[in-house]
């Protein structure tokens, strides 16, 4: 792909953000291109749950040195999270990467990994087809599954309930917690807050979880905090 020629012109430098904007018009208009920003141009889409907003985002990364694209799809219920870079697995702001989600695979080999074209009009045109078409089938269903997870998942409704009583200075919390993250090289298990520690053993006694569940209620008591001092 990357050496295959064709008849159209060289890509000139930022030619590339129209053509993305076109075709995202054209495949998924309720897509709204966001803002490109550390080579990454961001597409989203706003959908309310339960009185929530949810910001499904798709990154595309774009590199015409490597003549290659690096495609991620996200919903993140916090915006502080809108322009992270970090995958995530978790309950509240997951993103992952585009072709793990079409080959339902971690890990993946290089010719696997990225979307490639050759630098010139015709065949990055269509590779940009091709990355917009794998979105609607493996992305979409992706953004409705974590909108239905938002909706109905026990742990998530017990959290929700949980940060909504909570009554505490949110200033104080987010500074308190983040000192015990840093102290402890950011690692989760060194976080004792009495409020974390409290609401991870709520989310601990909901009954009926899967193991996967199970293994993310440190991230997701976190990151439920982090909704609440963000709010």
């Amino acid at each position: 792909m990357t050496t295959k020629q064709d008849k159209s012109p060289e890509l000139k430098k930022g030619e590339i953000k129209q053509i993305l904007i076109q075709t995202a018009s054209e495949v998924l208009p309720d897509f709204e291109f966001l803002t490109y920003k550390n080579s990454c141009y961001s597409f989203q889409r706003l959908r309310q749950v339960n009185n929530l907003t949810v910001h499904e985002i798709l990154h595309i990364i774009f590199t015409l040195k490597d003549k290659n694209f690096a495609c991620s799809i996200a919903s993140r219920l916090n915006p502080e999270y809108i322009f992270s870079n970090q995958y995530n697995i978790g309950h509240l702001n997951p993103h992952k990467d585009l072709k793990a989600l079409r080959h339902n695979s971690g890990a993946l080999n290089i010719e696997d990994a990225y979307y490639f074209h050759n630098g010139q009009v015709e065949t990055t045109t269509k590779t940009v087809k091709e990355i917009f078409s794998d979105f609607k089938k493996y992305g979409l269903p992706f953004l409705d599954k974590q909108a239905e997870r938002l909706k109905s998942n026990s742990i998530v409704k017990i959290g929700f309930d949980y940060i909504e009583d909570l009554k505490t200075d949110k200033q104080k919390l987010k500074t308190e917690i983040t000192e015990e993250l840093n102290k402890g090289g950011l690692l989760l298990s060194s976080i004792k807050h009495q409020i974390y520690v409290d609401l991870k053993e709520n989310l601990q006694a909901v009954s009926g979880q899967s193991k996967e569940d199970r293994q993310i209620i440190p991230k997701t008591a976190h990151e439920l905090l982090e909704l609440y001092w963000t709010r």
